[in-house]
């Protein structure tokens, strides 16, 4: 009977696990989903970004260590020897031991068994190496701090072009099903003319063949718009199965395409240029931190103890003597010869400096073609895309002009399939080169370390 109600309630219990399950797996987003919102998505769920910023994280604990170091050190320690022979020590003979001065008296010393306990004290008074190791920390952090931040850039970069990527697909797709609906309307009439003998085979079965090639192309378009938002989600950090819907209006033209700022390059606001500085910042103080190596250190220490001995293990006994010990002491460590160690890092160090100076060199040049690179390329685009628009209105009207000259039966099919072609052609490179305007935006933010402007 027990095992009838288990059954019974587990039928309940479990849809009810389901659907929890299930609630906790769903992501809820906008019905039409902006660039900025995607963004800010992606960086709340990245996880390439979400590791930037424990490595932010983990450096101010490791700080906190290096800091921990100059405070006072306390520990307990406790100690029991069991001499089973205590240890043997010679005397010369005579005295008050007895005995011809040139005999060897040799006298057990101690007692079988002694046990200690204490508290152990130590305290840095004075340590160059620990104050500029103090200094690399707090460098560190802002090191770290500025990888997180170098992330975050990424993070936006990579969910934008993925976006306008994405976008330029649909748009793409948008384009072959407004001409599959011409076609297909198209291939109806000729199809009822073929059967009442008004209209040949030959040109049914070349709107058929065009047809086919532009099914064949959405079937291609669909694959690649699948593939693009399911990397789209896995950089917002949203599962791969999660519907979206992106805001196509960011590949229409309307003023913001036009009143984009282009501001000059400040080498200064890219964040790979601040790394490469705060870098430099921390070679010199490793190179400080080797040299303090030959400096002199100063510890003060303190031990408490009590001590007990006896012949046989009774330590336990409430009458045992328990002997108080107590030593306070400086300790002055003065480094003087280490086989030339320290110079030969201190070389090293001074080499990585160099090295990094050369990288440093290299990425400003690197960056100012990147920008000059970016610029060009917006121009460029910006002068394409007007002709591409005026290419597109013409192509437009041939079409129209082609279609009513093809139903009063003055044109034939083929300039009616020609021109078709021609206006999709035009229509697609039109739509792409609107969102390659967008991409080149896109990049002289990047370039230029404005990226985080799209989400302020």
């Amino acid at each position: 009977m027990f095992r009838k109600y288990l059954i019974y309630s587990y039928l309940f219990l479990f849809p009810g696990y389901l659907v929890a399950q299930t609630s906790e797996t769903r992501y809820s987003l906008p019905d039409t989903l902006s660039l900025k919102e995607s963004i800010h998505i992606g960086l709340e769920n990245n996880r390439n970004y979400q590791k930037a910023l424990l490595d932010e994280d983990k450096a101010k604990f490791q700080r906190n260590e290096i800091r921990g170091a100059g405070l006072p050190q306390l520990s307990a320690y406790g100690n029991y020897n069991n001499f089973v022979d205590v240890f043997p020590q010679a005397i010369p003979g005579g005295g008050f031991f007895g005995g011809d001065p040139e005999d060897i008296n040799v006298i057990a010393f101690g007692v079988p068994q002694s046990l200690k306990a204490g508290l152990q004290l130590n305290q840095l008074i004075f340590s160059n190496s620990y104050l500029i190791g103090l200094k690399a920390a707090k460098t560190g952090e802002e090191f770290y701090r500025l990888l997180a931040q170098q992330s975050e850039e990424n993070v936006i970069h990579e969910i934008s072009m993925n976006y306008l990527s994405t976008i330029q697909l649909h748009l793409q797709r948008e384009n072959l099903l407004s001409n599959l609906d011409q076609l297909s309307g198209l291939e109806k009439i000729l199809k009822a003319q073929y059967e009442n003998d008004l209209a040949r085979k030959v040109d049914w079965n070349r709107v058929q063949v065009n047809l086919t090639s532009i099914r064949s192309e959405l079937e291609n378009l669909d694959i690649a718009i699948y593939q693009r938002e399911g990397y789209l989600k896995l950089v917002m950090g949203i599962p791969v199965g999660t519907p979206i819907q992106l805001d196509r209006s960011i590949a229409s033209f309307h003023p913001s395409l036009d009143s984009f700022e282009v501001r000059d390059l400040n080498i200064q606001d890219r964040r790979d240029i601040q790394i490469l500085e705060v870098q430099e910042k921390l070679y010199d103080y490793e190179l400080k931190n080797i040299k303090a190596g030959h400096q002199p250190q100063l510890v003060g220490f303190a031990d408490w103890n009590k001590n007990a001995f006896a012949t046989e293990f009774d330590f336990m006994q409430g009458s045992k003597v328990w002997y108080q010990g107590f030593l306070v002491g400086l300790k002055l460590e003065i480094p003087i010869f280490d086989g030339m160690q320290t110079k030969y890092k201190a070389a090293q160090s001074r080499v990585k400096s160099q090295q990094l100076q050369l990288d440093r060199s290299l990425a400003i040049d690197a960056a100012e073609l990147e920008y000059q690179s970016a610029l060009n390329n917006y121009y460029s685009s910006k002068s394409t895309l007007k002709s591409l628009e005026g290419n597109l209105a013409l192509a437009q009207d041939i079409l129209r002009e082609t279609s009513l000259l093809y139903k009063e039966g003055l044109s034939p099919l083929t300039d009616l399939l020609e021109a078709e072609a021609t206006q999709r052609q035009a229509q697609a490179n039109y739509n792409n080169q609107l969102i390659q305007v967008r991409i080149a935006q896109l990049e002289i933010l990047n370039s230029s370390g404005r990226i985080k402007s799209l989400i302020q």
